[in-house]
């Protein structure tokens, strides 16, 4: 399971082209890079942040994307991060949102990207969850990333694959704020606002018990942080899921275990812990691990069940069970439980 990201920010623009340069869109694009590349879950060379020769066009911006799209696998996550100007021309067919490159002219909408491009990549990628975080005007007004076209399948049907739209605006207000935030510490504070609190919250965790940061954590810190900012009146952000469940983890959890509030009571029966991970497979998987002889009674009884769920649940544990139960006795505890279901 490997996660991968493109992060596109063009932040300089011809003095004629009529859309304003950003240096905080660029310094926001390499900040993306390196916190993914610091975080565990994703790590050096996981994330491709675009040059400038790379971001000057719509060639540029999707070759690179159409070429790391294509050598994610079906258990792979991908991200697209676009920092830049959005616009959105209600004239045009479709009336998509579109995203600026560098050569990108305001009154010329055909020097744009149009934002479907960049869903046809993400949609026609086999990755098993894809995510895109627009940080641009206009964004509210981006549609789900899984769509209904059947040759540009979003999603599979099944409870492991879906996709995750987040925006910096979710209102009628279409307009996101490209000057840094002062409250913001270090280099943050010269990023966008949204950007530079997510990544904030990346960089800092937050208080859940979980080691991970999951799609709804992580949309909840986010909100939170920026409503209570003091640093200026930012807008709210939205997320718009098809599919992906808000438990999925996407990062790790960087705030000191100390910190953070207690876990609820471990669960002690298979069919308590079948039911927890049936509604959210990865929260709580890492202490069902712990424990061998637990982990394979759980297996056993979820492959004992007729239900594909289940079966999908078992598989998935025994495969991190394999990975993770390599010495010869942990492995034996594990398969003296596991083997049960195979018994009957």
């Amino acid at each position: 399971m490997a996660f991968r990201a493109v992060v596109v920010g063009p932040d300089r623009y011809a003095a004629d082209s009529g859309v304003e340069s950003h240096p905080s869109i660029g310094i926001s694009a390499q900040q993306y890079g390196e916190v993914l590349a610091a975080d565990a879950m994703w790590g050096p060379g996981s994330c491709r942040v675009l040059g400038e020769d790379e971001v000057r066009t719509a060639e540029g911006v999707m070759s690179a994307l159409e070429e790391v799209a294509a050598a994610v696998g079906p258990e792979d996550t991908l991200m697209v991060v676009y920092v830049g100007h959005g616009q959105y021309w209600s004239d045009l067919p479709g009336g998509q949102v579109h995203f600026a490159v560098g050569s990108s002219h305001r009154a010329r909408p055909w020097t744009w990207l149009s934002s479907w491009y960049v869903y046809r990549a993400l949609r026609r990628s086999r990755a098993r969850l894809k995510v895109l975080i627009a940080d641009c005007c206009y964004s509210n007004m981006l549609p789900q990333l899984g769509g209904d076209e059947p040759d540009l399948p979003g999603v599979l049907g099944t409870r492991d694959e879906g996709t995750c739209v987040f925006t910096a605006v979710r209102n009628e207000q279409s307009y996101a704020w490209a000057e840094g935030c002062a409250a913001l510490p270090g280099e943050l504070a010269r990023c966008t606002p949204f950007s530079g609190h997510l990544l904030n919250v990346l960089r800092r965790g937050t208080r859940d018990y979980d080691h991970r940061l999951t799609i709804g954590l992580l949309r909840e810190a986010v909100q939170t942080e920026m409503e209570r900012c003091e640093g200026g009146d930012h807008q709210a952000p939205r997320m718009a899921l098809n599919d992906a469940r808000e438990g999925t983890a996407l990062f790790t959890n960087h705030m000191e275990a100390s910190r953070r509030v207690k876990a609820p009571p471990l669960l002690e029966a298979p069919a308590d812990w079948a039911r927890a991970l049936l509604l959210d497979r990865d929260s709580r998987l890492h202490e069902l691990l712990r424990d061998e002889y637990a982990t394979g009674a759980v297996v056993a009884l979820l492959t004992s069940r007729r239900d594909e769920a289940s079966r999908n649940l078992a598989r998935h544990i025994n495969a991190r069970a394999n990975d993770l139960f390599t010495a010869p006795d942990a492995f034996a505890r594990y398969w003296s439980q596991a083997e049960k279901a195979l018994r009957v």
